[in-house]
């Protein structure tokens, strides 16, 4: 069976979505001359609580506060990344925002309140596979020059509610040339938001997580077409919900490719 010559081109795709957030460094440490705590009023939120407190310190690393000290603040909401062939690569995506700057107080406290532990952009991530995890970032830099600054993070966990996908298809043995429909349903609990423009995903191989989509209607419904190729080995549809608090869905279909 011939195998493809598709992963530079996914590559590509992949790197381009990467372009549409600012990834933080991958690790932290504090200045010499400064040390920052941060802190939530929360560990975990969920569809209903979706905001958190945050708090926090600058000192010197005797313990002396550093009062009226500003402190930029900023919030990533982390996904898995895709990464279907196992390389070494960062597994986390991030959509990071900042959330402003504060000041310390006389005791070099700061504090940020009712801060939304969630995605800012309206539109869909261009990631598909979330974490369900909102970490914060605490900077005191006060050198922006020398890339070195005190910095603290924490991280809030998200309890998404639960949804299902229906479906059904119309061939379970296919060839190339073949078009597997698949027809179906994405659900959740009442009263968590419209269903309409849910995003279906019917991936056919391990490099074409997007290669066939549609959208749902205001009923949940979806109808999702792919052309068969002669590789296609992995049938699965899976739903990406817009909201993060609301988790996606995932079915193994059970088709079989048979091209000789």
């Amino acid at each position: 069976m011939r195998l493809p010559a598709a992963r530079p081109t996914a590559v590509a795709a992949l790197a381009l979505a990467a372009t549409a957030v600012v990834a933080p460094p991958a690790h932290s440490a504090d200045g010499d001359d400064y040390r920052v705590t941060l802190t939530s009023s929360t560990a975990a939120t969920d569809y209903e609580n979706r905001t958190v407190d945050l708090t926090g310190t600058v000192t010197r690393p005797d313990g002396t506060p550093v009062a009226d000290a500003p402190v930029q603040l900023e919030e990533s909401v982390l996904y898995n990344t895709w990464n279907p062939w196992g390389d070494p690569i960062d597994p986390t995506e991030w959509e990071t925002r900042g959330l402003g700057s504060v000041r310390t107080d006389a005791e070099g406290r700061f504090t940020l309140e009712d801060v939304p532990a969630d995605r800012a952009d309206a539109r869909p991530s261009p990631y598909l596979f979330p974490r369900h995890q909102v970490m914060f970032r605490a900077v005191y830099d006060t050198d922006p020059t020398d890339l070195h600054m005190a910095l603290a993070d924490t991280t809030v966990k998200v309890k998404p509610v639960t949804s299902l996908i229906t479906y059904q298809v119309n061939k379970t043995k296919v060839r190339k040339g073949d078009t597997l429909v698949v027809k179906g349903r994405i659900a959740w609990p009442g009263g968590h938001g419209p269903l309409t423009g849910t995003r279906v995903f019917l991936r056919t191989y391990y490099e074409s997580s997007q290669n066939a989509q549609t959208t749902t209607d205001a009923l949940g419904n979806f109808t999702v077409r792919a052309k068969i190729r002669d590789y296609d080995n992995e049938f699965v549809v899976f739903s990406a919900p817009k909201d993060y608090y609301i988790a996606g869905a995932s079915r193994d279909l059970p088709v079989k490719n048979v091209t000789p």
